[in-house]
This record gives structure tokens, sequence and C-alpha cells, in this order.
């Protein structure tokens, strides 16, 4: 209704979890690098836990889009079931045959030998089960009895529980000790910092295409903070009312009384859900210093000057803690590691079910903060010599070669998904903006590159350091200099005509159509369709890129990138 008001090509605050306006907070990125993690490591139980909307089923997805292939998921959305229903769900995800299917003996029969084969086929398999607070205990002792099923050295399931906080109570339980005890790793996702939302909202009008980042001025960003308590699905639902209010008051930005008039409707007329009131509760004094080092922590990650995997934290005490009195606890002396080079002695009370994440040696990324320099290597993978001293910019000179630019705000994932190298925007070791060619993927690492460095690093390191932001290169057509769309003529026009027809594997009887008609429309669209994208019957650059992979045009993989010595 109020998109085209605002020059939006869609609405910015919706509630569907959409790739393209996916979000990496500091706190998002270390939750996934927590859940690769887990997935790398030999077996066991991996949480993932955060109130309402802060986002774990899309850190979930997003995780799903960079596993590597060799992996079996079976995800479990529907967790109120009985011990027989979960293992029945899982050998369905699966697909595991089973002759009893009301026999908890014959399920986990069938599915302990299909562990067994994949294992011998070199494939793992990873269940996740979504909104898992809702499990029965007796489900959880389940899941627990499958955590057995292992060869000599390796556990042959891994297990992801996301869920909301209470979850964490529940395996605090007595009775679920064992279970708690095979949990390798676990994070607790908080909403987003006040300076974040503000990044939050201005990246989704921004891929919305507005042009006017004023939209919501910073007073009323400051107080849709107070609204939402930094939830993104709250953002969302208030963000997106307030919008509509605004385009029915014909005002050109949103102000603070239509602000309070969309929280009202969305949240109805009760105390408004502040930062505070969300993070805030009585600690005991025995976990005071646990919840100060905490908080050092979530500053440190927020200001992304040190590199988050030096920081040694008790990761679950980012969550609120209940005010009922613990067990006795001993002291035990810990060190939070704030750089390499210096650390801070404490003492901090033992608490059974918190995780203390040791501190590693930080990664050091090659990179340049030369936009071109970064270039230098990405050209070496076309086989292209460039000279950022003497040559023209990169995308300049790339034209020179038949080749273009392309800048993508996404992370290894949509980089994967294109399969092309390309020059990454990450954060240096000093925590400045820097580029770094990223020119393999493989497994769970990728192949990094300056101008004479190459590097080999775990993908849970990159995605730390990632902005989100890449730009690849992608060999276009003769002539081609702007999309391709209904209503043009040409030659450029028949080249598409004829690759097309070629990708989808159709024939054209006939002389060459010069014409961008409404066949030709129809089969952008069908490629688009089947290759992911919005069809809107445009050849722009991510469909040309498509139609050359369809057509196996010479172009460097990012699967298949020639090594460097």
């Amino acid at each position: 209704m109020y998109t085209t008001y605002f020059g939006f090509t869609e609405k910015p605050f919706t509630i569907a979890p959409n790739p393209k306006y996916l979000f990496m907070s500091a706190r998002h990125k270390e939750a996934l690098a927590h859940m690769l993690y887990g997935l790398q490591g030999e077996g066991g139980v991996m949480v993932l836990t955060g109130e309402v909307g802060t986002g774990k089923t899309t850190i979930c997805k997003h995780l799903l889009e960079q596993i590597p292939e060799h992996t079996d998921i079976a995800y479990i959305i529907n967790p109120k079931q009985s011990e027989t229903e979960i293992l029945a769900s899982l050998c369905d995800e699966l697909h595991i045959r089973c002759a009893d299917t009301h026999s908890i003996k014959s399920l986990t029969d069938a599915l302990n030998q299909y562990l067994l084969e994949a294992y011998s086929k070199g494939r793992h398999t990873v269940l996740i089960i979504d909104e898992a607070q809702n499990l029965e205990i007796s489900v959880l002792e389940q899941l627990r009895l499958l955590t057995n099923l292992e060869t000599n050295d390796k556990k042959l399931l891994k297990i992801m529980l996301l869920g909301q906080p209470e979850l964490v109570d529940i395996l605090n339980r007595k009775d679920l000790r064992q279970l708690a005890q095979r949990v390798t790793s676990r994070y607790h996702l908080t909403p987003l910092h006040k300076d974040e939302l503000v990044a939050y909202v201005h990246h989704r009008l921004s891929i919305a295409g507005a042009n006017n980042q004023e939209l919501f001025p910073k007073p009323v960003l400051d107080l849709l903070f107070e609204y939402s308590g930094g939830i993104p699905r709250l953002i969302n639902l208030i963000a997106d009312r307030a919008l509509l209010g605004t385009y029915a008051s014909e005002n050109k930005h949103v102000d603070k009384n239509i602000l309070q008039q969309a929280r009202n409707e969305v949240l109805g007329e009760t105390t408004p859900v502040t930062a505070s009131a969300t993070r805030q509760s009585a600690l005991p004094y025995i976990l005071f210093l646990a919840a100060a080092i905490t908080l050092l922590w979530v500053w440190n990650a927020s200001n992304t000057s040190t590199p988050l995997n030096t920081i040694t934290v008790a990761t679950q005490t980012s969550r609120p803690v209940q005010t009922t009195p613990k067990p006795a606890t001993t002291k035990k002396e810990t060190r939070l590691a704030i750089t390499p080079e210096q650390t801070i002695e404490v003492n901090q009370p033992e608490v059974t079910g918190v995780e203390v994440i040791q501190a590693t040696e930080p990664q050091h990324l090659p990179s340049t903060t030369n936009f071109n320099q970064a270039f230098v290597p990405l050209f070496q993978a076309w086989n292209i010599v460039y000279k950022p001293t003497s040559d023209a910019d990169p995308c300049t000179f790339a034209k020179q070669h038949q080749l273009q630019c392309l800048r993508q705000l996404g992370d290894i994932a949509a980089m994967r998904s294109l399969d092309k190298p390309a020059v990454l925007s990450i954060s240096d070791e000093d925590g400045l903006k820097a580029y770094t060619a990223v020119l393999k993927l493989v497994g769970a690492k990728a192949m990094l590159a300056t101008q004479d460095v190459y590097a080999e690093v775990p993908l849970t390191t990159l995605a730390l350091f990632s902005h989100n932001d890449f730009t690849l290169l992608w060999k276009a057509p003769k002539d081609y200099n702007a999309p391709v769309r209904p209503g043009h003529s040409g030659a450029l026009v028949a080249t598409l005509a004829e690759q097309i027809t070629q990708a989808l594997n159709q024939s054209w009887i006939g002389a060459p159509r010069t014409q961008y008609d409404n066949t030709l429309k129809e089969q952008v669209k069908t490629l688009q369709r089947q290759e992911g994208l919005s069809p809107d019957g445009i050849a722009g650059p991510l469909t040309w890129i498509h139609i050359n992979a369809l057509n196996h045009i010479d172009a460097p993989s990012l699967h298949a990138t020639k090594e460097s010595n």
C-alpha cells in the first residue's frame, strides 16, 4: 500500500525470513560461529537460546546454507511429540524405512544402521529441533540416548536444539544432567543494541530501495529501541505499522506520535518494552562478577576492535538469571583474555550448566585496506594481470577484458550461491575496514588472498570479521552495459535468446531473434524461477551469471579455482 509512496520496491519490514534482508549483528555472528564450531566437532549436542523474535531460526537457516555438502539434515519444527513419534519423525526426515514405526527399538535399530552406513560413506548427520523448550522430559532423555550411537572415535549423530531461555533451565534439571554434560556448544542470543538497531533499520530500508535514510529520524529510532527492546521481530512489526500511519497522514517521515500509535496497535497500551527491562534481572551476588565479565564481552563484540575469538566468557550468563537460590558454589580462577598479550585474573563462582569458552589465538586474515589492491588475486583467477598502481580502477579495468563488477550485500552463503571468487569487506586485526579476496570455499574453510599472501581459514572465523559486502567479477556478453529488458532489440537480445534457449535445454527453429518479446520474457522468467531468482523477466547481472554457469562458459569457480604457488 505504501511502497510506491515512499519509493520502495517492496515492504522493508516484514517478519518473513527473507535472506536478502539478513542483518548479522556481532552477537548473531558469534552465535553462528558457535553453531558452526559445534557442527565441525566430534558430535554431541548444541544449544542456541534467545528471547522470542531475536533471530534464532534465521541464524539456523543461515547456518544450513553454509554446512558442507556431505551433511544430512533432519529438521523438526513440531517438538510436541512422544519418544516414539520423535524417532519416527527423525526417520521420515532422513528417508529411513522401518518395519515397525510404533516400536522404539525398531526405530532406533533402523536409525543406527542408517548412521553407520552414512559414516562409512563419509557423511555426517545432524538433527535440528526448533522450539525445543516444548520437548517433554522423556523425549529429551530419548535424545540423550541417541547420542550414544557412536563408533570408537566419533558420535554418529549431532543434535542442535533451538529454544527460548527456559530451555536452559530445563537442561539444568538434575534428572537431565547427563544430557547437559553432552552439550558441546551453547549460546544465548540477546537483542540488538541501540546503534545496531539504527544500522538494522537503515539496512532494511536500503535493500527495499529507499532513497530517504531520514525516514526514521534519530529521536524516532531511539524511541523505537525503547518500544522494541532491540528485538528484531518487534522492530519490524512496529516499523511497518508506523510507515502505514505515516503514509495515511501524508507525511514524509515517521514522527514520535505516529510511532507511539503504531506501538500501541502492535503491543497494546501497556508499559513500553524497554531495553533495560528485557535485559535486567535481580542477579544473585555470587553471579555478579560473571555478569560483569559478560558485559565486557558484549562491549568488545559490539566494537569489534578486539578479535572476538580472543574473549573468554561464560556465555550462559548473558541471559537474565533467575533469583532462585543456587546450590553452594566453590571458587575457581578464571582468565578473561582481553588481548593476546594481556589477561585479567578474577575469582568467579563455579556454576553448574555454565559453559566457559576458552580463548584461542586470533586468526590473522590476509587483508589490505586498499580496495584496488585486493583485486590483484581476483584478476589472477581470471588469468589476467592487474597492476593497481598503473592500471585503471578494477571495475573500469574489468570492462577492458569483457568483465563486469557486481557488488552484493550478502554473506558467504550468498557468495557460494553465485560460485564466483570475490573481494570481501572485513574488519582487520585493528578493527579497520579492509578487503580480502575469497578464492575458494572447501568444506568448512575458505582460501583467502591478498597480492602475495595466501591463507586457508575456517568459515567460522571469516564470518566473525565479514561485513557481508562483497564484489565479484563476471563475464558479460559483448556490448553489455545495462540489464536487457522487454522492448529492447538488437544483437545483445539475439545473444540472450540464443544463450537462454541453450541454458533451458530448449531448441529454436527459425531466424535469430532480435526483439525482446513476450516469448523471450517468459523464457527469462522460467530460468529465474529455476535458479531461485526474482522472476521479473529482466536479464540483469545475476541472470547472466546463472546463464553462464548453465552453459559452462569458461570462468573461475569458487569451488574449483586454480591453486597459487
